[in-house]
């Protein structure tokens, strides 16, 4: 707002006494930024900034008329759900569920008494064959596992069993403590674009229907937009995150305003106690 007047995107080169803005916050941890910082450090690299995981991925899946009317972005991930939830062009809401794909991996892996891994085929497996309840319509009430080679003996499950009495609760609860989140926010009613559903566990059987079943409001996949090449295999809602880092990157790219490019990695490793190996580093910027 400049002056009062509300609605502004982007108040540079414009006139006015008082300037105001609501203004989302994301927190993380410290000691994990650091630790993450110190990955890049020893493989030589420089890290230029932190990203929110679901702002990310919108960058990538998400249109502009979406973000416009109101939507949210949810990330189903493999330990976590990152939720970015979006009103008036703006991020204004975001959150992360600790559950995620592979509790429903552990869920057949239980329920088939079966290995982590041989779960994890089995999920995948589904995922590329029964996409959609039509698909699931056409086929037997047996599915076929021996093309897997799993160890266990497991070659054929009932798909009624494996689909509807193990998978669908798993989703039904991953997508009422999303709805939660949604309530939670105070935005619920100025998402009319509804859910946008990508990450690695968007696919899973059984996914959209349930979602629309439990939510109330469109949903559709979110495949990763904005990229060209070679893009055959990187086209999938596994790699939405590091599509949207490449866009983020690209969209708000910092350029060297110094000559001393390593400065600020090698001032932050400096201490009075440190090793001299960081000093001469330290004055080796300065000699020609």
């Amino acid at each position: 707002m400049v002056d009062g007047q509300g609605g502004i995107k982007n108040a540079s080169g414009m006139s006015g006494v008082r300037l105001e803005v609501d203004t989302h916050i994301i927190t993380a941890s410290q000691t994990n930024l650091k630790n993450i910082d110190k990955v890049f450090d020893d493989l030589g690299l420089e890290n230029r900034g932190f990203v929110f995981s679901g702002k990310a991925s919108s960058e990538a899946v998400l249109t502009h008329t979406e973000k416009e009317l109101g939507v949210v972005l949810v990330d189903i991930g493999g330990g976590k759900i990152d939720i970015a939830l979006y009103v008036d062009g703006s991020l204004s809401y975001s959150s992360s569920i600790a559950v995620g794909a592979r509790h429903i991996t552990n869920d057949i892996a239980v329920g088939l008494r079966i290995s982590l891994d041989s779960a994890e085929k089995i999920k995948l497996h589904l995922s590329k064959s029964l996409l959609s309840r039509e698909a699931m319509k056409k086929k037997t009430p047996q599915l076929d596992f021996r093309e897997l080679n799993l160890p266990e003996d497991v070659n054929e499950v009932s798909l009624k069993t494996l689909v509807d009495g193990i998978i669908a609760p798993r989703l039904e609860e991953i997508f009422k403590l999303i709805f939660e989140e949604i309530e939670k926010s105070g935005f619920g009613q100025l998402v009319p674009s509804g859910l946008v559903i990508t990450g690695g566990g968007a696919l899973t059987v059984g996914m959209l229907e349930t979602g629309k079943k439990v939510v109330g409001l469109p949903i559709r996949l979110g495949y990763p937009e904005g990229v060209s090449g070679l893009i055959d295999e990187i086209i999938d809602p596994q790699f939405a995150t590091t599509v949207g880092l490449l866009l983020y990157g690209k969209r708000n790219i910092m350029t060297e305003k110094t000559g001393f490019k390593n400065f600020n990695r090698i001032w932050k490793d400096f201490s009075l106690g440190g090793q001299m190996g960081s000093l001469k580093n330290f004055f080796k910027q300065f000699i020609p």
